[in-house]
């Protein structure tokens, strides 16, 4: 159960915005709020006052509700008496925050008429916000993620073996991770954003981009499932990408790390090396003030310096224009570390750095490392080597 003194913290953090933006209140309904805000996910909505406590709307499963919450309660019997309900609770919102970006628009329509006479605005850039810096609590789940994947990588050589399949060894992975404890699967909040474990690849297949706003992709089972591991067989002398996060009470750690079955070529092994040299440069910036937009430039820069620009996050129009992002309940939390982004570090924010190069006709190289933003430099939060593993 998350603690009541930490749903406190969350609660005073989004108020102290609510009250900035001169908002009476705001209306959450997506899982990851639900779950911040009020400990449980059986809510319906997360009514967040601009002064008071927070309250859950339940609409089923109160019981459980209960066992799980760590605010009030109140029974959402429905839709039409969602205004009615919260002024019984003393909340008579003029102007009220929802997260546009993933409520649906039929959702939106209904509240709309719900709440007639309501000013209804977009809190969604407040909301991710609000969770950037992450308290004690939330750094403690995120080191247990980690030592949840590293203790996959510790397993990984042995399941390595030429002629198996990508996707045999996924599902291996997968099943270690869920007896560690992970949820099994991962959450995005970016509209049509979807990725299960992670990505397992190998050789040409892993450089094969997808639809995801991502550096890898890799073939997937079908054109249905269109990333991650496929039936191609594992080959000596090729890259083999893993890059799978460790989930621990909702928390997740993003890491990368470089295989092969045998030395990879001189072009793939300077790939890896520059890798490590643009995460040595961005660590150095990981500190309070500096914005995403300026850690991608150095990020590049370094990548030109080793003549890889054209492969750094891709290649072609499938080139992420980032080096890193945000983890938590999310895999794109806020800030981005990309392009032009005004996104200001801040003391305790949490993101996953992972500078990858692309090479269609050989694959993908790369690291990636979650870490804690500390005035005095980041701490490394995963706990994996960052070297490449020859076997």
């Amino acid at each position: 159960m998350i603690p009541k003194e930490e749903l406190r913290r969350r609660k005073d953090v989004l108020q102290e915005k609510l009250h900035r933006l001169e908002l009476d209140g705001a209306l959450l309904a997506q899982n990851m709020s639900l779950y911040y805000y009020t400990g449980t996910l059986q809510c319906q909505y997360a009514y967040v006052p601009a002064e008071g406590e927070v309250c859950g709307l339940i609409r089923k499963n109160m019981p459980r509700g209960k066992q799980e919450a760590g605010v009030a309660l109140l029974v959402l019997s429905s839709f039409s008496g969602l205004s009615a309900l919260l002024a019984e609770a003393g909340y008579l919102p003029k102007r009220l925050g929802l997260e546009l970006d993933v409520l649906p628009a039929s959702t939106y329509f209904r509240l709309r008429e719900a709440l007639c006479g309501v000013e209804l605005t977009d809190l969604s850039s407040t909301v991710r916000e609000a969770r950037q810096v992450k308290s004690a609590y939330e750094l403690e789940q995120l080191l247990q993620a980690a030592k949840q994947v590293d203790l996959l990588h510790a397993r990984l050589p042995a399941l390595l073996h030429e002629g198996k399949e990508e996707l045999e060894i996924a599902a291996e992975c997968e099943a270690i991770l869920r007896k560690l404890g992970h949820q099994g699967f991962t959450r995005m909040r970016g509209f049509k954003q979807e990725m299960f474990f992670g990505h397992f690849l190998s050789g040409q297949a892993g450089a094969v981009a997808s639809h995801l706003d991502s550096p890898t992709g890799g073939m997937g089972v079908s054109v249905a499932a269109s990333q991650g591991a496929g039936r191609k067989l594992i080959r000596s002398g090729e890259p083999v990408t893993l890059d799978y996060c460790g989930v621990y009470h909702g928390y997740g750690v993003d890491q990368t790390r470089l295989y092969s079955i045998g030395s990879l070529d001189r072009q793939l092994s300077l790939a890896f090396e520059a890798a490590l040299a643009v995460q040595e440069a961005v660590s150095a910036l990981l500190k309070p003030g500096v914005t995403g937009g300026e850690i991608y430039l150095e990020a590049l820069r370094i990548a030109k310096k080793f003549a890889l620009a054209e492969h750094f996050m891709g290649v072609g129009d499938t080139q992420a224009k980032y080096v890193g992002h945000g983890v938590g309940l999310e895999f794109d939390e806020f800030p981005i570390l990309a392009k032009g982004s005004q996104h200001l570090l801040a003391e305790n924010m949490v993101v996953a750095v992972e500078p990858k190069f692309t090479f269609p006709d050989k694959g993908v190289v790369g690291i990636e490392n979650t870490w804690q933003v500390l005035k005095e430099g980041p701490r490394k939060i995963c706990i994996t080597a960052d070297t490449h593993v020859v076997l």
